[in-house]
């Protein structure tokens, strides 16, 4: 493996570290909000590009390539899907959100759904399922993307799988412990640019590599075991209606990924928003279709490899000068490592608040601090751990872990903001049903993944909702929106 690849490669790490320093040192964190959330104080285009970075991950790269080497543009009925989602909520969701959040004073999604019920003894329930609700998925999408990383090291470097997962976990780790949020938002900042560079650059040298689009749509349609660029995938009648409803249900879980919900806490002004969601779509956009004709056209120009998701990896070194090749598999790393450090700061966050509400609730700011950083570094090691075992593909473990948040969390939020009969004890059910569902509907059902979770869901929450509706506990309004010249909305 070539020397430049590699020492570019490692000058990247570097200044992911770099960055993570600079925060530690610069950065006031007094408040445990400084450290979780950057003090509400993020601008329009770091909270729109982190946003992408931080749902990027190995997904884009790995699975997402993955699909589109093995299937073709069938996937373009998640990406169309999840489009629109993306508006739905920078356009209905984010400034209530972020009005309600703020109100309440949650740092989280779990903390919000929790601080919002005016029942201590369900809003405590709430807070342990959805700790545990945390704990499973996203336990489960940080060793996803540990396991891409080592892939990327692995094929695109030269590094041992085993050292590689290591050194990934390690590294993000360490920057996420050292800056906090305001590092995940800037390293994610760095790493979109990069993303964007990658995920342009990389189809035009593979498809021109073929003889040009000419070429590789008539070599790609005469694939036999799948044609690449139809969208129905060569399915019809039942088989399409599953695989279809399969795509559209799993881009549901879009609604409630901590992550990305982080952000629109953290905004500076809900104000924002508006201008965030232009970029946050333009992006989001890219990168939920590139990466299919990326794998497509590695269908063409290999015709198989041993694993699909690795493809991006091996154009991207048998594509490019050595020095450039680095670059973009530090983009790769990147995009992984910003859904990392957002996942680990999200199940820190809500540790550390389940420690404060339940455990200590006498804890002072430094001592949470401290803990926050400590969890995120035991959680560092207990994804490591879990890319030693490797228990499927990342498509498989990313597909389990989105479906999960978005049901777990995103349903009864929804239902919060945007329904007056919904009670404290319905949101509990429906945090229960979104854990128990993903669980049940993945092992006992597979083929229907994940199809059934959300009917399921919604049932649970309506009908405790109506049951509960005139006796249950009640939960916050969404406060009214700030008159305009009210705070700052500037960038």
């Amino acid at each position: 493996m070539s020397l430049g690849i590699q020492l570019t490669f490692a000058a990247y790490l570097l200044i992911l570290i770099a960055i993570g320093a600079y925060f530690f040192v610069t950065t006031e964190t007094k408040r445990l909000s400084d450290y979780l959330l950057a003090g509400r104080d993020v601008g329009t285009w770091p909270v729109a590009i982190s946003e992408v970075s931080s749902v990027a991950s190995g997904w884009t790269f790995f699975a997402w390539v993955g699909v589109g080497f093995t299937l073709g543009i069938n996937g373009l009925w998640f990406s169309v899907t999840m489009v629109v989602i993306i508006i739905f909520m920078y356009r209905y969701v984010g400034s209530q959100f972020r009005r309600q959040s703020e109100e309440l004073g949650s740092l989280t999604i779990a903390d919000h759904l929790s601080l919002a019920v005016d029942d201590d003894r369900i809003a405590m329930y709430i807070r342990i399922v959805a700790t545990v609700a945390i704990l499973v998925f996203m336990g489960a999408y940080v060793g996803a993307q540990i396991i891409a990383v080592g892939e990327a090291m692995d094929t695109g470097i030269g590094i041992d799988y085993l050292i590689a997962i290591a050194l990934g976990g390690l590294v993000v780790g360490l920057y996420t412990v050292l800056g906090g949020f305001n590092a995940s938002i800037w390293t994610d900042v760095f790493q979109g640019v990069l993303i964007f560079v990658a995920a342009v650059t990389l189809p035009i040298l593979m498809i021109s590599e073929v003889g040009g689009w000419s070429a590789f749509v008539a070599e790609a349609g005469a694939v036999e075991e799948a044609p690449l660029l139809d969208i129905s995938g060569g399915l019809a009648g039942q088989a399409l209606l599953i695989a279809t409803l399969a795509w559209v249900t799993f881009a549901f879980g879009t609604i409630g990924q901590p992550h990305s919900l982080m952000r629109f806490q953290a905004i500076r002004d809900e104000r924002l928003l508006s201008p965030a969601s232009v970029i946050a779509v333009t992006f989001q956009s890219l990168r939920l279709t590139v990466p299919l004709f990326i794998g497509a056209a590695g269908r063409v120009v290999y015709g198989s490899v041993d694993n699909p998701e690795n493809v991006a990896m091996i154009a991207i070194v048998d594509f490019f000068p050595a020095v450039i090749a680095g670059v973009l598999l530090a983009a790769i790393v990147s995009a992984i490592l910003s859904t990392s450090d957002s996942m680990l700061i999200v199940a820190s966050s809500d540790l550390t608040r389940f420690y404060e509400e339940r455990i200590d609730p006498d804890a002072s700011e430094r001592e949470l601090i401290l803990l926050g950083r400590a969890v995120v570094g035991v959680l560092a090691v207990g994804g490591i751990l879990l890319a030693f075992v490797r228990p499927g593909t990342i498509f498989e473990i990313i597909e389990f872990a989105y479906v999960g948040l978005g049901a777990t969390f995103g349903l009864p939020l929804l239902f919060m903001l945007f329904w007056e009969r919904m009670t404290g004890e319905a949101m509990l059910a429906g945090i229960v049903a979104g854990l128990a569902s993903s669980i049940g509907n993945l092992y006992l059902l597979p083929d229907y993944f994940p199809i059934l979770v959300w009917p399921v869901c919604i049932a649970v929450i309506v009908v405790v909702a109506l049951v509960t509706s005139e006796t249950g506990s009640a939960v916050a309004d969404v406060p009214e929106r700030r008159p305009v010249g009210a705070g700052p909305a500037d960038d």
